[in-house]
């Protein structure tokens, strides 16, 4: 049992530093949306048209940011979850529905790479016409925050499991 919480530690710092990763990505496309919008401003009081690929970038970035973004608040907690149930539960319980609505996460991260491959072979060679940009760079985000949420719905199973709670990481206990 101590290997296998040995194990998990290690999984748990990797998925920590994909969650910093995936949040200084995420940073980056919020300023880069940001910068684009206030360029697009710009654009229309200097040019008599708007640049439509602006526009559009901001779009496929926007999808970058909440399909990573999935990730982060899964790892934060920041999940719906009701307060007053979860509070009323014995502590085995609690571990128990943890790892339950984990599963279900999971599942849903599966339905995501699953589909979302897909989806980004449906627009494989499609150029979009705004931008000159393939459709399947911004289809691409929904594999990739698939996985992202699959690995840390895997690392809360595991703080479930070994009854870390969700504000102390299992590393900060060894």
């Amino acid at each position: 049992m101590m290997r296998l919480r040995a194990l998990f530690t290690h999984w748990d710092r990797a998925t920590g530093y994909v969650d910093t990763a995936s949040r200084w990505f995420m940073g980056m496309a919020m300023l880069g949306i940001l910068t684009m919008l206030l360029l697009q401003i710009l654009i229309r009081y200097v040019l008599p048209f708007p640049a439509p690929w602006v526009e559009e970038m901001a779009v496929y970035l926007s999808g970058y940011v909440a399909l990573v973004g999935m990730s982060v608040c899964l790892r934060a907690s920041f999940h719906l979850e009701v307060d007053l149930l979860v509070n009323t539960m014995s502590r085995r319980a609690r571990r128990a529905h943890k790892a339950l609505l984990m599963a279900v996460v999971a599942l849903f991260a599966i339905y995501l790479i699953r589909y979302g491959i897909k989806f980004v072979e449906l627009g494989r060679g499609q150029v979009s016409p705004s931008s000159y940009l393939y459709v399947s760079y911004a289809r691409l985000s929904v594999p990739i925050g698939g996985v992202l949420l699959l690995l840390q719905a895997i690392t809360m199973m595991g703080r479930a499991a070994f009854d870390a709670t969700e504000d102390e990481s299992i590393i900060e206990r060894i």
